[in-house]
């Protein structure tokens, strides 16, 4: 399997960090920044500096697509 690399693994976003949020397969993606992210057991719990869109969390090992 190619991984495209573009992508990382949720676990490894960084702080300032710009990435596409895409909230379920097939849907709409839209850039967010990085504020803080918090490595759990499974999880990554990831606030944003979107007002909106303020937190989001991903299984660990999901691919992230980084925003260019």
């Amino acid at each position: 399997m190619k991984i495209d690399e573009l992508t990382i693994a949720a676990e490894d976003l960084t702080q300032g960090q710009w990435f596409l949020h895409e909230p379920a397969p097939g849907l709409r993606s839209w850039p967010l920044q990085v504020a803080t992210a918090e490595v759990l057991d499974d999880a990554v719990r990831i606030v944003t500096t979107d007002e909106v869109r303020e937190l989001v969390s991903y299984a660990r090992d999901r691919r992230v697509r980084l925003a260019s």
